[in-house]
């Protein structure tokens, strides 16, 4: 069962909380946080905290629920959202990008498919430590993201995108996530979709 407060959720085992002052990402749990990825080191421990007081992104934490009800800041993995949109212009609902157009006419209500863009949420940074690497943690983690932007949604957002690397490409299509076009598929980065309303009946 899913219990929540503003803009944080908990289950059983986990929860995942935005950092909000500067004591958060200033704390000793974040300055030396380490995922093993130097650039997503440097952006959680030296501008996480910029891009949150500027109002670019939010930086969760995602700890053990036991670490939360004991009032102990053990971040196991961080994640920074902020808001995007998938944008489909006339062209590319003709058929030039047609990966995503079979989805919207799968999963969109017919008067709605004529949309130009569609709310999403964009995971800009996520990072697992390498303590806890190999364990789930980072499917876990996707999962409670997934699960909070249906929880008392307040503007609307049907899909989650990522502009992931070839490396972690695999982590993503295990997760369900998809390519958005097929004209990036080799290139360094590929932009992917979750379609939220696919984990409705998870909940």
């Amino acid at each position: 069962m899913q219990s929540k407060k503003r803009n944080e959720l908990h289950n059983d085992k986990f929860s995942l909380i935005p950092a909000m002052t500067k004591d958060d990402f200033r704390s000793w749990e974040i300055v030396c946080f380490d995922c093993g990825n130097d650039d997503l080191n440097e952006f959680f421990q030296i501008d996480a905290y910029p891009h949150h007081e500027q109002l670019l992104a939010t930086t969760y934490y995602f700890q053990p629920k036991e670490a939360t009800d004991s009032d102990i800041f053990y971040p196991v993995a961080l994640v920074s959202l902020l808001n995007d949109r998938v944008e489909i212009t006339r062209e590319e609902r003709k058929g030039s990008k047609k990966d995503f157009g079979k989805s919207l006419k799968k999963g969109i209500p017919y008067p709605k498919r004529n949309y130009s863009s569609f709310p999403a949420v964009k995971i800009g940074r996520l990072g697992v430590s390498t303590k806890f690497q190999g364990q789930e943690i980072g499917t876990s983690l996707l999962n409670m993201i997934k699960a909070l932007f249906l929880t008392s949604n307040r503007t609307g957002c049907r899909y989650i995108t990522v502009d992931a690397y070839q490396e972690a490409l695999p982590f993503y299509y295990k997760n369900e996530f998809a390519p958005l076009w097929d004209e990036d598929e080799n290139e360094p980065q590929r932009i992917l979709y979750y379609d939220l309303k696919r984990f409705i009946p998870l909940l």
